[in-house]
C-alpha cells in the first residue's frame, strides 16, 4: 500500500513538474513574440567580388514589400516571407533571416560572384555568375569582371541559369549557346591568375568565334571557339613565356592560337 501511494506521489510530482515547465515555456515564448525589434543587423558576404548590392538596398527592398521590422512585435515577424523576398533578388545567393532573445533581427546574406560582363548585339548590358545565372546592372555599382561584346544574341532574362535550366539543355543548339561558350572560357580564366590578370576583353565574331584582348601587349589573340580551351591557354602561356619575353610584347599584331599545336603570329610591319 505505502509502495503503491509513492508511485502515485512520484507520478503526480513529475505532472506538476512538466506542467509548471510547460507554463514557463509558454510565458517564456509569448513574452519573446511580444518583444519589440529593436535593431536589424544585415551581413553580407561579397566574396572576392566587388559589391553590386548594398545593406541600405535590402532595407529598401524589405521596406518595399511591407516587411517593417524595427519596432515591430518579433512574434508578427514572418521570417520565412523575408527570407524568399530576399531569394527573388537577382544578386543574392543564399540568405539566412533569424532573431535574437533581446529582439534583434539578423540577416545574412551571400552575394552572388560575377565573372563576366554582357553586352549583346542589342546593345543590352548584364553579367553571368560562374552557376550561369543572369544578374543585371546595378546603376550604383559596377564589377571588375572579364567583357564579352559582339555577335551575342542572347538577351538579358530575369532568373535564368543556362547551365541548370532543363529546357535549354535538352536542346543542344541553345545548349551550345554563345552565352555557354563564353561562360566556359570565362569560368577556366577565373580559375587561372596569369589570364585573370591578362585577358579583359572577348570580342565574338560573326562566325561565333572569340577574339581576346588583352591588357598588356598590342596584339589581338584569335582564339576560335569553345573547344580545346585549355590547351589553347596553354599554348599562348608557353609563347608568352618562351616567345614574347625574348622578342617584346609589341613584336606581334595578332596571336592565333585556334589551330591544334600551333601559335600563328602576325608581325606589326613598320611603315
Amino acid at each position: 500500500m505505502v509502495k503503491k501511494l509513492l508511485k502515485i506521489l512520484y507520478v503526480l510530482l513529475w505532472v506538476v513538474l512538466a506542467g509548471g515547465l510547460f507554463t514557463l515555456l509558454g510565458y517564456t515564448i509569448d513574452e519573446h513574440n511580444n518583444t519589440l525589434c529593436k535593431q536589424v543587423i544585415i551581413r553580407i558576404d561579397y566574396g572576392r567580388s566587388d559589391t553590386l548590392i548594398s545593406k541600405k538596398d535590402i532595407m529598401d527592398l524589405l521596406k518595399q514589400t511591407g516587411n517593417r521590422l524595427k519596432d515591430q512585435a518579433i512574434g508578427y515577424i514572418n521570417f520565412e516571407k523575408i527570407e524568399k523576398t530576399l531569394a527573388k533578388q537577382s544578386y543574392v545567393a543564399h540568405t539566412q533571416v533569424y532573431n535574437s532573445l533581446d529582439g534583434v533581427v539578423e540577416i545574412d546574406i551571400i552575394q552572388r560572384q560575377p565573372i563576366l560582363r554582357i553586352f549583346n548585339q542589342k546593345k543590352e548590358s548584364y553579367y553571368l555568375d560562374a552557376n550561369g545565372y543572369m544578374l543585371p546592372v546595378n546603376p550604383s555599382f559596377s564589377a571588375r569582371v572579364l567583357v564579352a561584346n559582339g555577335n551575342i544574341p542572347e538577351p538579358y532574362i530575369k532568373n535564368i541559369n543556362y547551365l541548370q535550366d532543363s529546357i535549354r539543355r535538352k536542346d543542344s543548339v541553345i545548349y551550345h549557346s554563345t552565352i555557354v561558350n563564353l561562360l566556359k572560357v570565362a569560368r577556366y580564366i577565373m580559375t587561372n591568375k596569369f589570364l585573370k590578370a591578362q585577358i579583359e576583353q572577348v570580342y565574338v565574331d560573326k562566325t561565333g568565334e572569340f577574339e581576346m584582348f588583352p591588357k598588356v601587349g598590342s596584339h589581338i589573340i584569335v582564339f576560335g571557339n569553345a573547344d580545346d580551351i585549355e590547351k589553347k591557354f596553354e599554348r599562348l602561356q608557353i609563347f608568352y613565356k618562351h616567345g614574347l619575353s625574348k622578342t617584346g610584347w609589341t613584336k606581334y599584331n595578332v596571336i592565333n592560337i585556334k589551330f591544334q599545336n600551333q601559335v600563328v603570329c602576325s608581325k606589326i610591319t613598320s611603315k
